[in-house]
């Protein structure tokens, strides 16, 4: 009877386990252990026949506003043609046609005879976009941008194809490392028909593209080589995370990387989930065989629990072999826990997990008003008047750039500490973060009548705290009525309000100037007795609506 027990404790887990595994409830930690390994091992060799050609900050600041005129990328492939570069890789888009310069971009292209354009699959709208067709015609070739996001944001892979039409796009990598090898390269590892990328430690040398048209870099140090060309301005956006890096790296990087994976064949390869459960079920069999002595019982899975991780880096590191060895810990380390005061203890460790969850999306107020009736976790929303603020700092961009990242992060954290402690203080609940910017809702979910007055108490209060810090900004108010309530899906939910009096607001915010409060109609009649302010006409998106700038209070 008591070998039964153990025996169904065994499957169940093993089952249960391997389920997680299975349908991605694990990834996380695999991920992390994954991330640690990249970062520990010895590491693989970077091809010096791959150079970067970063579109930097400091090109934007010398060459004006993004995006630049083509006769720039005319130039600098001029430039690659007397260097007698092997094959050029843009990792930039060329969307829309732009009159005579393209016809040159397109006879450089076809001289050269050796550049790859890039193109993307919009997973939005479905839809392919690529190079204009003067330019397509006249490149050596066609390769995808796209990338594979894991679970936890980080790029691991690419796909190597994607279809297209009656055929498909091969990846920008690909075709990359294709025209440098002057061969198919057919008999790559792919892992549901992604490259697995062997990313290095270390971060590529990126060269300025200011530098090269400049002509500050000799001619033959581009001989024989890959060159990419891509945007490595972090004001640009084109980041992304990856192994091995303890910062975002840019989306050329990533493709860098994939081409040094399959011109140095250095591959990854990664056992199948059907592989590991195998494994994880047979590995765990001493659960069952020790039942009847605990010590031993103990000694195995605290071995197992050592062995395999050790096993899993070794494989990685001196092989290339991904082996996700948190399963069968899981699997051995839960099978110890047998006692209902382990069941017990794990079904309230879950609970106390979910209760943390939403309190990060939730106010405290809204939790306890929730937990007091259960009933309302639905996702029902309720249509309410409410007063909702929207509060950004003036000029934060440029603080951002100009500023290293711990330094930022330090700032808004001491901003947004300032602005909490006074919106809680007259009564708001803070929505969320977004950036820099905040958002506020007044009147809800403790129902008050005053709600326009003490939104526009927060803001002035607001702006004297944080000018003392030499922090400016700009506030939106509005009126009117929303949708609130728990919005989303089952498996994730946010308390927030949804409507035209929220982009209302949002607006409002966007148009103010610095120290600037405008505030909606409905809100102005609400408070216009404690208030003076300049009526404006908008225009744009409410065109012909109505808002005040406020003044001063009193």
């Amino acid at each position: 009877m008591k070998f039964r027990i153990y025996l169904y404790i065994w499957l169940v887990v093993n089952i249960v386990v391997s389920s997680l595994y299975f349908f991605g409830a694990l990834d996380t930690v695999n991920y992390a252990i994954l991330n640690y390994f990249f970062y520990i091992r010895s590491q693989p060799v970077f091809s010096k026949d791959i150079v970067i050609i970063g579109i930097t900050d400091r090109c934007i600041e010398k060459i004006g506003r993004w995006p630049w005129r083509r006769d720039y990328y005319v130039r600098i492939l001029e430039i690659l043609k007397e260097s007698r570069v092997k094959v050029v890789g843009m990792d930039i888009l060329f969307l829309e046609p732009e009159g005579a310069i393209d016809g040159k971009l397109a006879d450089i292209s076809r001289e050269l005879g050796n550049v790859i354009y890039s193109a993307y699959f919009n997973t939005d709208d479905s839809r392919f976009y690529l190079p204009i067709p003067v330019i397509s015609k006249n490149s050596l070739g066609i390769g995808h941008i796209n990338v594979t996001p894991a679970t936890n944001g980080f790029i691991y892979s690419l796909p190597l194809s994607l279809p297209y039409k009656d055929g498909a796009i091969e990846a920008f990598s690909l075709k990359i490392s294709e025209a440098y090898l002057n061969k198919l390269c057919d008999d790559i590892p792919v892992y549901d028909g992604n490259l697995l990328i062997n990313y290095t430690l270390r971060r590529l040398d990126i060269i300025p593209f200011t530098d090269v048209i400049e002509g500050k870099i000799s001619r033959e140090f581009f001989s024989g080589k890959i060159v990419l060309i891509g945007i490595t301005a972090r004001g640009l956006g084109d980041y992304f995370l990856a192994p091995s890096f303890r910062e975002p790296i840019s989306g050329v990087e990533i493709h860098a990387n994939a081409v040094n994976t399959i011109v140095t064949r250095n591959f990854l390869k990664k056992i199948s989930k059907i592989a590991t459960v195998v494994v994880t079920f047979i590995f765990s069999l001493p659960f069952l065989l020790l039942w009847k002595n605990p010590i031993k019982l103990s000694i195995s899975g605290v071995l197992i629990a050592i062995f395999f991780p050790c096993t899993s880096f070794f494989l990685f590191s001196l092989r290339g072999i991904i082996f996700d060895s948190f399963p069968l810990i899981l699997s051995t380390v839960t099978g110890l826990g047998i006692s209902g005061i382990y069941a017990y203890l794990e079904e309230k460790r879950e609970k106390d997990r979910i209760r943390d969850i939403f309190r990060m999306y939730l106010p405290s107020e809204v939790i306890d008003r929730h937990l007091k009736d259960p009933g309302l976790w639905n996702l029902k929303g309720e249509e309410v008047e409410v007063t909702v603020m929207f509060v950004d700092i003036s000029g934060f961009t440029k603080f951002s750039q100009e500023h290293r990242p711990r330094d930022v992060v330090e700032f808004l954290n001491r901003y947004f500490s300032i602005v909490t402690d006074i919106v809680f203080r007259h009564r708001g609940t803070l929505d969320k973060f977004i950036g820099d910017g905040v958002m506020v809702i007044y009147g809800a979910p403790v129902r008050y009548s005053d709600h326009p007055r003490e939104a526009l108490l927060s803001a002035f209060d607001i702006i004297e705290a944080v000018r003392r810090y030499n922090i400016h900004i700009k506030v939106g108010i509005n009126t009117g009525n929303v949708i609130l309530g728990n919005i989303g899906t089952e498996k994730r939910i946010q308390y927030t309000a949804i409507g035209d009096a929220v982009n209302m607001a949002e607006y409002l915010e966007s148009i103010a100037g610095p120290d600037e409060i405008i505030i909606g109609e409905a809100t102005y009649n609400r408070v216009k007795n404690i208030v003076s302010a300049e009526k404006i006409v908008l225009k744009g998106k409410y065109d012909g609506r109505v808002a005040f700038r406020v003044i001063k209070y009193g």
